[in-house]
C-alpha cells in the first residue's frame, strides 16, 4: 500500500481523527498516521496539516469526504 498525502483544515483534524480510528478498528490495517510541515508554508494556525497515511480505498469509500484533501 503506497502512502497517501493530505492536507486537512485545522477545524476537520478532530473528524478526521475520528474516522481515521473508526477504519483501522474495522480494517484492521495501520495507517501509520504521521503529520510533517509542508514546505515553503508559514506556521499560519489557519493552514491545513500535512498528514502522510497508509490507508487504501476502503477508507475513501467508507468516508468519501475525505478525497478532497488528497495531495495532487
Amino acid at each position: 500500500m503506497n502512502p497517501i498525502i493530505l492536507h486537512v483544515p485545522r477545524e476537520e483534524v478532530a473528524s478526521f481523527s475520528d474516522d481515521l480510528t473508526a477504519w483501522t478498528s474495522s480494517s484492521g490495517i495501520d495507517p501509520r498516521l504521521t503529520s510533517f510541515p509542508d514546505p515553503g508554508k508559514t506556521t499560519n494556525m489557519s493552514s491545513p496539516i500535512r498528514y502522510l497515511v497508509y490507508v487504501d480505498e476502503s477508507f475513501f469509500e467508507q468516508f468519501p469526504e475525505w478525497r478532497q484533501y488528497i495531495e495532487q
